[in-house]
């Protein structure tokens, strides 16, 4: 590393340790002497030119290649493929020769995810048959993409492989209701519920067997515990605010209180849990959600059932305080638990 980068790094956890008083003036005017950052940040510029001059070649390559060339949805989908196996080969590539350099190769791979993408939907803009069902495309997109997250044991393609499904799910169950739309427009939010909670368990068996046959794997539970996770408490959500609702043949408004109540208890139950089960097991993406999505269920409750007949201005105040508490008590919280890791370090 650059030493006047680090310089500047070790000076910012200097400020850091001032502010939280875990040093006094005078250690921290003495350690401070010790890392100077004066000098130029050759690095730094160097970044920067890279930065510049990549997209440069690029935006150069793209105008002459429209001034050059006659654009087609042929040559696209064969310039697709070209970038496809040029990003696969890189990483391989980089693999090989370069083994210090994993998240650029990474990198590359999920580049070749998303290249991958664009070329199934090209060539389906090309071979359309006017049936319209783009979802069909992406679940061709999820299956291949499943397979080179395994085959390449990249995490990055795999979180992608979560965002496709997604988006496919979604896309998958407007279309086959008849008119096309996705989420607001799809029949039975509860779909998601299910959905997520078959993946969670996909991830409770994966993290099993993480231990054995899996082992390649470790960690890859991780993205589908996530990913479980997101989709119940989006699904949970929309379920607490307009119930189970099917568009086709009524409104939210319809829904009924035992209804509603009974996704609102589901939902705060499962963050209660979430935060629990965090804490228990030392897994701090569980107690994130929790803790998340508990908060935006109370703002959610307030603003839906109680800021109406409050008032514009006492509500926005009423929230406001409740949002400066709640970052004061953490930011205390937060400062509590550095006190008491510097205190056992010492």
């Amino acid at each position: 590393m650059n030493p006047v980068s680090r310089n500047r790094r070790v000076r910012r956890e200097l400020d850091e340790l001032l502010r939280e008083g875990l040093l006094s003036e005078a250690t921290y005017g003495h350690l401070r002497e010790r890392y100077p950052t004066q000098g130029w940040d050759w690095r730094s510029l160097g970044r920067w030119f890279l930065i510049f001059g990549a997209i440069s070649v690029m935006a150069g390559l793209a105008i002459l290649g429209r001034t050059l060339f006659d654009f087609t949805l042929t040559k696209l989908a064969a310039l697709l493929g070209v970038a496809l196996f040029a990003s696969l080969g890189g990483a391989r590539w980089l693999k090989r020769t370069r083994p210090g350099l994993v998240w650029t190769a990474l990198s590359l791979e999920l580049l070749g995810g998303l290249l991958l993408i664009g070329l199934t939907f090209t060539l389906g803009t090309i071979y359309s048959t006017g049936s319209g069902n783009w979802p069909a495309l992406l679940l061709i997109d999820l299956l291949l993409l499943l397979g080179l997250s395994y085959a390449l044991r990249n995490a990055l393609l795999l979180t992608l492989s979560a965002v496709v499904f997604f988006c496919w799910f979604g896309g998958f169950t407007g279309y086959a209701s008849g008119w096309g739309a996705y989420w607001f427009g799809m029949s039975y939010p509860l779909r998601f519920l299910m959905a997520a909670a078959a993946i969670i368990t996909i991830a409770v068996i994966h993290q099993q067997s993480e231990r054995g046959p899996l082992a390649p794997y470790r960690g890859f539970f991780k993205v589908w515990l996530s990913s479980g996770l997101f989709f119940a408490e989006m699904a949970l959500w929309l379920l607490s605010l307009f119930g189970n609702f099917d568009l086709e043949t009524h409104r939210w408004h319809l829904s009924g209180v035992a209804e509603l109540s009974l996704f609102n208890g589901l939902w705060a139950g499962l963050n209660v849990t979430l935060i629990g089960l965090g804490a228990r097991l030392a897994m701090r993406m569980l107690t994130g959600y929790g803790a998340t999505f508990l908060v935006i269920q109370i703002y959610t409750l307030y603003f839906a059932h109680l800021a109406d007949d409050l008032g514009l201005p006492l509500s926005l105040l009423i929230a406001g305080s409740g949002a400066l508490g709640l970052t004061f008590y953490l930011e205390r919280w937060r400062r509590g638990e550095i006190r008491d890791k510097a205190v056992e370090k010492s």
